[in-house]
C-alpha cells in the first residue's frame, strides 16, 4: 500500500465483496493541515464511500484517518446507530491495523493491505 492509498472491502449486503479504490493523487478525501488524509463513511452520495443501501448508517458516520506517520484511525461522526470495531462501540477513535473488521450500521468492511493496478 504505498502512501494516499486505501483499499476498503464491504464485507456484507448488497455490496460484499466490492472493493472501493482511494487515492490522494486522484482527489478523494481531504487533507488537513496537519497532512492527514480523511475519508467519509456514509449513506450520502457525497460520501467517500457511501452505503445507500444500509438504512442503519448515518448520512456522515464515520471517518477514516490516515496520519502522515501512516497510522489508520476510524472514528464516529456522531452517528445515530454507532461506529461498531469489533462488537465494541466506539466511543473515541480506534487505530485500525489493516484487515481488521469495522461496522457501520449493518454493513461490515475493512481495510485491505494492497493498491489498485492500474490506477496509474
Amino acid at each position: 500500500m504505498t502512501e494516499g492509498e486505501l483499499v476498503i472491502m464491504i464485507m456484507s449486503g448488497p455490496d460484499d465483496g466490492r472493493k472501493i479504490y482511494l487515492s490522494q493523487r486522484h482527489g478523494d478525501g481531504f487533507i488537513s493541515t496537519d497532512g492527514s488524509w480523511s475519508i467519509a463513511l456514509g449513506r450520502r452520495e457525497e460520501c467517500d464511500i457511501s452505503i445507500p443501501f444500509d438504512t442503519q448508517v448515518s448520512r456522515q458516520h464515520a471517518v477514516l484517518r490516515l496520519t502522515p506517520d501512516g497510522q489508520l484511525w476510524l472514528m464516529d461522526a456522531g452517528s445515530l446507530n454507532g461506529t461498531f470495531f469489533g462488537q465494541q462501540r466506539l466511543e473515541e477513535p480506534v487505530q485500525l491495523e489493516r484487515g481488521q473488521l469495522f461496522r457501520l450500521g449493518r454493513t461490515w468492511m475493512r481495510v485491505q493491505d494492497e493498491t489498485h493496478e492500474n490506477n496509474g
